[in-house]
């Protein structure tokens, strides 16, 4: 029996593609009801958070015979119960806001989990960004991709199993690497920006980790091939899933800390809109960065640099690089491969 029939006490989070219905009363927060108010607002029934299956949902031709199907996952289990996350793209966001509202909500209303990755708690983060991108994944395998036929959701949306043969799938979670790009002789980093960022942000570099390559290659491999520099040593530093991927995929972001071994910038314009080097000033001077009034007294910001906000692993390896490292530092030269 599925979890949200044997606990009660589950409480729904909603999804319309992927954003997640939140409400911002006095904070942004993920909404959650229950199953009885899924019934009586939107007329979502527990059995239509069933997985679909082949002898009950559908027809001879394919198409459902029965109510509509919404999507639902678990999130996990807490003390105060189950939480799941439920597609209700079948319902317009307006219906499903208004509604909401008019059951006592309020400001309710869908937002792009991208955008909210700067306004939520921790905690929220992790359901909106978890829900978004397991609903997603879900959307993008619906048929085998051995012998064609329907698959179906199983283990609270754990994986997906095929309804003919016995071919399985699981989430899947796409590495990427992240780099920091440091010229200790200079005292300078290397950022770059790509047009789908806002007015003045430039950010770190990072790409697809490709098939038989090492994480340590593809930082090399990438860097070269935006920017053009060359790259010697490379330094774990620490990792962080996002759930906001191209094409709504899951990622992981390993990121790193590497010492370029060139100068000259040869910008792969495909990839990249800008890409500079910036002085210790210029990074420290950036209004996301809490460090910068100790280290720029003067409150100024010379080059107008912004970077990613601290929902982002690329600010944190800036921020790193600002408290761990000197301008004395830059006298030891470059490294070499």
């Amino acid at each position: 029996m599925p979890p949200h029939l044997r606990f009660p006490s589950a409480a729904f989070a909603l999804f319309h593609g992927t954003s997640a219905l939140i409400t911002k009363e006095k904070q942004t927060k993920i909404v959650y009801q229950t199953g009885d108010m899924l019934q009586k607002l939107y007329g979502i029934s527990i059995e239509q958070l069933q997985p679909t299956n082949k002898s009950s949902r559908l027809t001879t031709s394919g198409n459902s015979s029965s109510a509509p199907y919404f999507p639902c996952v678990a999130l996990g289990a807490s003390v105060s119960g189950w939480a799941f996350a439920v597609d209700v793209s079948k319902r317009s966001k307006e219906d499903v806001e208004s509604k909401a509202e008019a059951a006592g909500e309020v400001a309710v209303q869908f937002e792009p989990v991208r955008a909210l990755l700067a306004v939520l708690t921790e905690e929220d983060i992790a359901v909106a960004g978890l829900g978004a991108s397991i609903l997603a994944w879900h959307r993008q395998h619906q048929h085998c991709g051995v012998c064609g036929s329907p698959m179906i959701a199983v283990e609270g949306g754990g994986r997906r199993a095929c309804t003919s043969c016995r071919n399985r799938a699981y989430p899947r979670v796409d590495p990427v690497v992240i780099a920091l790009v440091t010229d200790p002789a200079r005292d300078m980093v290397l950022l770059g920006r790509q047009r789908v960022y806002r007015p003045g942000m430039f950010s770190c570099l990072a790409g697809y980790v490709s098939q038989c390559e090492s994480l340590e290659e593809a930082v090399r491999r990438e860097v070269k091939e935006e920017s053009g520099i060359s790259v010697g040593d490379v330094m774990y530093h620490s990792s962080q899933p996002w759930p906001i991927g191209r094409g709504a995929s899951c990622q992981i972001m390993v990121g790193y800390i590497a010492t370029a071994t060139s100068m000259d910038i040869s910008m792969d314009t495909d990839e990249l809109e800008d890409c500079r080097w910036f002085s210790r000033a210029e990074v420290a001077g950036a209004k996301e960065l809490v460090v910068s009034a100790a280290l720029d007294p003067t409150g100024e910001n010379p080059g107008g640099l912004s970077i990613p906000g601290p929902y982002a692993i690329a600010h944190h390896l800036i921020k790193h690089w600002l408290l761990t490292t000197t301008p004395q530092e830059a006298s030891g030269g470059r490294n070499k491969l």
